[in-house]
């Protein structure tokens, strides 16, 4: 039962605040929240290589639970506002939560880029998604009080009942896995502004954060230096010499080296990598996808190809291979969509290679 003085702020109480909660909880905010999951799944399916997939990805998702949401509204920035139960959706805009969790800051800007082609709310229609103009907050450039970094952007969908259609708005989180360690670790999501903590508590906080943002900032740079390597890899060169007929399984003058990797086995672990594309993908992801499986070595002269292309093409002879830099395999009997990198988008269909039939 709420006292005197929550039913002296706000125009309900508890209990009238509770059971209408409950029903849109299971009629509007549930289904939201889904239907977003599932959305975004697709749109990161859509967007990223098979051989990404690591990068980004689905984290969690939640309605904000009833007890904590009745405390929030409480709030004098907040209750000042709310006139009604049926306002409370329209001030509070995280009722509803998603988050997406990347490895590196560019994998962040590669989601806000995603997001940024995505309809906007005054534009939706029908769509079963869009963003809500001037939601962005950019918490990473310009972090909170207490360190915390991530960017945010809301999100609305359309929930369709028995006799119209609602729409439901959701706050997006994207971090990176360090700024997602952060909020994990300091408990960021029960600790929220206004709850009085010891001051110590507060500094180690902020000293964490700031640590871990110039870590991400060194992952980054450590990101970019790895794909600039892998770009060189993929650079035509010149061929060594003519390639054999006769398939070198491995075998190396120099044993303290290592056997040099079987021909064979490259050539049939690419074709396999790239007939499991659905997406398009870099030279440079499948370059250094070969090299994790193979080693450095793979990358000496391409098992006697010379460069990787050729070597690629030896292994899929039907393959598209999109230029410039940095380079592209089309995946077969794929169409451009929306999602693909913008260089991709206007192919032509005859540039696409057909699917094999079975």
């Amino acid at each position: 039962m709420a006292d005197g003085t929550d039913v002296a702020v706000l125009p309900f109480t508890y209990e009238d605040f509770a059971d209408w909660y409950s029903t849109i909880w299971k009629n509007l905010l549930e289904p939201a929240r889904a239907t977003l999951v599932r959305l975004l799944g697709e749109l990161i399916d859509e967007s990223v290589s098979e051989l990404d997939k690591h990068r980004v990805r689905m984290k969690d998702s939640r309605v904000k639970e009833t007890l904590r949401l009745w405390s929030k509204i409480q709030k004098e920035k907040y209750r000042s506002s709310i006139r009604a139960l049926e306002d409370i959706p329209k001030v509070i805009d995280d009722i509803v939560g998603v988050r997406i969790v990347c490895n590196n800051l560019s994998d962040v800007r590669f989601v806000q880029e995603l997001l940024s082609d995505w309809p906007t709310s005054e534009a939706m229609g029908q769509s079963g998604m869009a963003v809500e103009l001037a939601s962005e907050r950019q918490y990473i450039e310009d972090p909170k009080e207490s360190g915390y970094r991530g960017y945010h952007i809301n999100l609305v969908t359309n929930v369709p009942g028995l006799k119209d259609t609602h729409r439901v708005r959701a706050e997006l989180q994207v971090r990176t896995l360090l700024q997602d360690g952060w909020g994990e670790l300091t408990h960021e999501d029960t600790y929220k502004p206004g709850v009085e903590l010891p001051e110590l508590v507060t500094a180690l906080s902020r000293k964490m954060a700031d640590l871990l943002a110039n870590a991400d900032d060194l992952a980054q740079d450590l990101r970019l230096e790895l794909d600039t390597l892998a770009q060189s890899a993929v650079e035509d060169t010149a061929s060594p010499e003519p390639v054999s007929d006769t398939p070198d399984e491995g075998i190396n003058n120099n044993a303290e080296e290592g056997p040099e990797p079987s021909r064979t086995l490259v050539l049939q672990e690419t074709a396999r990598i790239v007939s499991k594309l659905r997406n398009p993908a870099t030279l440079a992801t499948i370059a250094a996808t070969l090299q994790a499986t193979f080693g450095t070595k793979v990358r000496q002269g391409w098992v006697g190809y010379g460069s990787f292309k050729k070597m690629l093409l030896a292994a899929a002879p039907g393959v598209t291979i999109h230029d410039p830099a940095p380079g592209y395999v089309m995946p077969a009997g794929a169409k451009p969509g929306p999602h693909w990198p913008r260089q991709l988008r206007e192919i032509p269909p005859s540039a696409v290679p057909a699917q094999p039939k079975s």
